[in-house]
């Protein structure tokens, strides 16, 4: 989002243009021009706000400027591509929940499983095509505590597509810098943000 002092330079920027204009043009000026100066800025300021955080989800703005609102979680499954030593088959798919936290600007993510969780070091939302926008991030992940000699902090990224309009389906693939990767699928998703993995869980029952 555009800073309040990004703002007060651009305001400032067209009043100089717009005084030099009156001067050039042979009208006189005073203090009486200056007095809407801080109200227009506190205007443009909250107008920027309202529309970072709320008014670019609103059904028109969102068609217009093709932007999939993906808020809220989503619940799914990630299946890894590791193969277990001892019985020579692939990992059996692990059950996810990914909080979402968008504005026009910023998204940020935190995936939770049973074992850990992981939030976002730094994300895009870009369009690959005319249908089909793309989500990448890079994150930390954080197993618990009485995990971590089998399984470390680690780091890694992530690359989802979006399915539908409106959003349906993530679908996508990660790797690690454990040499680990895998798939990604999330298919349902609810508007609230929940912090945990088991507050997820409860709040959306359902098989997946």
């Amino acid at each position: 989002m555009i800073s309040r002092s990004q703002i007060q330079i651009a305001i400032t920027l067209a009043v100089v243009t717009w005084a030099l204009l009156l001067l050039v043009n042979g009208v006189s000026l005073n203090s009486a021009y200056l007095k809407p100066y801080s109200i227009a800025i506190g205007v443009v300021t909250l107008s920027f706000l309202a529309y970072d955080r709320w008014l670019w989800k609103l059904p028109p703005l969102a068609r217009v400027l093709g932007k999939p609102v993906l808020g809220g979680t989503w619940k799914g499954k990630i299946r890894s591509e590791w193969i277990d030593p001892d019985t020579g088959s692939r990992a059996a798919p692990i059950e996810i929940y990914v909080a979402i936290i968008q504005t026009s600007s910023t998204i940020s993510l935190r995936l939770m499983s049973k074992e850990s969780s992981s939030n976002t070091l730094t994300s895009v939302l870009e369009k690959k095509g005319v249908l089909l926008p793309r989500l990448a991030y890079m994150y930390q992940n954080i197993p618990t505590l009485s995990l971590r000699e089998r399984s470390s902090i680690h780091h890694g990224a992530i690359i989802l597509d979006v399915h539908g309009r409106p959003a349906q389906k993530l679908v996508g693939w990660y790797w690690t810098d454990r040499s680990t990767r895998g798939e990604i699928s999330l298919d349902v998703r609810s508007k609230k943000v929940y912090s945990s993995f088991d507050e997820a869980r409860t709040a959306m029952r359902r098989p997946i």
